[in-house]
């Protein structure tokens, strides 16, 4: 499988209005199309899978590409990628769903008194 290092996401947006995905970096990997280290742009981008800790992309063509470390310029890269794709309704595959589980919060729903509640006891 080739790996997309130095990558971003980029945003596009067809005559018709469609708003597409595509990856674009430099590859690395056993494609004889692309001599290593060569700076690609995918085709759209149709979902993902997480394997480990990487995030494995598909595109429209049906070419997969482990996303290796993104352009130090793009801050959370993989997160806005995952809820862009989201967005789109392009997900992940069946199973874990990464955004759906993030807890950004957590507040223990079970009755707790108030001070002014333990005063009244």
């Amino acid at each position: 499988m080739n790996i997309l290092n130095n990558w971003k996401m980029l945003e596009l947006m067809t005559r018709q209005g469609e708003s597409l995905v595509c990856i674009e970096g430099r590859v690395y990997g056993s494609n004889p199309r692309f001599p290593t280290s060569s700076h690609i742009r995918t085709s759209p981008v149709t979902g993902y899978s997480m394997e480990a800790n990487s995030m494995v992309i598909t595109t429209r063509r049906g070419s997969e590409y482990l996303l290796g470390k993104p352009d130090q310029k793009q801050i959370f890269a993989q997160q806005r990628l995952m809820r862009r794709l989201s967005s789109l309704g392009q997900t992940s595959t069946p199973g874990f769903n990464e955004l759906a589980t993030e807890v950004t919060g957590f507040q223990d729903q079970q009755t707790q008194e108030t001070p002014s509640e333990a005063q009244r006891s």
